[in-house]
């Protein structure tokens, strides 16, 4: 087996853990400037994993120093950390009550000579390319845990920093983009039903309707944070965050991981217009994002500003573990 090559420049989580306390300050303000109660049944999971997790990277990192297995622990908390907080401010984005943009989208796509319709019918004659891009869709949180367990056995430490901030950094975006510009997503535009296709159902246009609309005429009292669906339209985020996800599988050295994890990745961009029910501008929007993103993130993780005792935090790296 070839030897892992060095980190190219010292990294560190700080910028990822600065963005994790901007969003949540984001958080505080909107909840502040506009109360919404949010049921937080859900949030004992999340507490009891990200727990383990930091108790994990503490033990790797101070007890048993193996500072890729304290990475991945980081990484995985920041993982779940984010979709917590991006998915309550998301639904509070909504309460804009922006108009709708989904006849500009519809323009935008007919511009670029995109048929949804004829792509979906296209599509559902072929029950196995069906099938081959419903499991692609439901595949990107697996995806993303088997990416962070490879770039971190590997000890690929920078590029799985970068991976992380640059998915919550796509994520903050979509959200405050979809906040001024969002829409319902093309099978409820134009009345596409469940029983309208036979294989290729766009399955999650119809998951978020009803909460959507919901926050949008101000029906909902309370959100229920157990039951809480992804509302981003423009961008995807589902293609922004797979865009990433293929960049960091490009960074994997072995061909048997890396070849089927961008093949995956790539299927599950492809796949987010057929059952994400997204625009071909969404999913655009999204990997452009994601290409904005990604170097911003490889910057960004050169920040540390970690000092003296602060170093032994499972949070930080010290200088000696971030030169290996």
């Amino acid at each position: 087996m070839p030897a892992t090559p060095a980190e190219p420049f010292q990294s560190s989580n700080a910028a990822g853990w600065a963005f994790l306390c901007f969003l949540v300050a984001c958080l505080g303000i909107v909840e502040l400037a506009d109360p919404m109660p949010i049921t937080l049944r859900g949030v004992v999971p999340l507490i009891v994993a990200c727990t383990a997790l930091w108790g994990a990277a503490y033990y790797y990192r101070c007890v048993r120093s193996v500072e890729k297995f304290a990475e991945m622990c980081i990484s995985l908390s920041q993982v779940l950390l984010f979709s917590a907080v991006g998915i309550v401010l998301s639904y509070l984005a909504v309460r804009t009550n922006a108009p709708l943009w989904d006849e500009t989208f519809v323009r935008w796509d007919r511009a670029l000579g995109f048929d949804w319709m004829a792509t979906m019918r296209l599509v559902d004659t072929s029950p196995a390319a069906s099938m081959v891009l419903f499991i692609a869709y439901g595949s990107l949180i697996p995806q993303i845990v088997l990416l962070v367990c490879a770039l971190g056995f590997l000890s690929k430490l920078a590029d799985l920093r970068t991976v992380m901030l640059a998915a919550m950094l796509c994520g903050g975006v979509c959200i405050l983009i979809s906040a001024f510009m969002p829409a319902v997503a093309y099978p409820i535009h134009f009345g596409i039903t469940k029983t309208t296709f036979n294989h290729a159902v766009p399955w999650a246009g119809f998951i978020k309707l009803g909460d959507f609309m919901s926050l949008r005429d101000g029906t909902i009292a309370r959100l229920d944070f157990a039951n809480m669906q992804g509302l981003i339209t423009f961008p995807s985020y589902h293609a922004g965050l797979s865009a990433v996800t293929f960049w960091g599988f490009l960074r994997v050295p072995h061909n048997w991981l890396r070849v089927p994890g961008m093949t995956l990745a790539f299927l599950t961009i492809v796949s987010t217009p057929i059952f994400g029910g997204h625009y071909l501008v969404d999913v655009i929007a999204g990997v452009a994002l994601s290409a904005v993103c990604l170097p911003a993130a490889r910057r960004m993780i050169r920040w540390d500003p970690s000092v003296g005792r602060l170093r032994a935090s499972p949070f930080r790296r010290s200088r000696a573990a971030s030169a290996r």
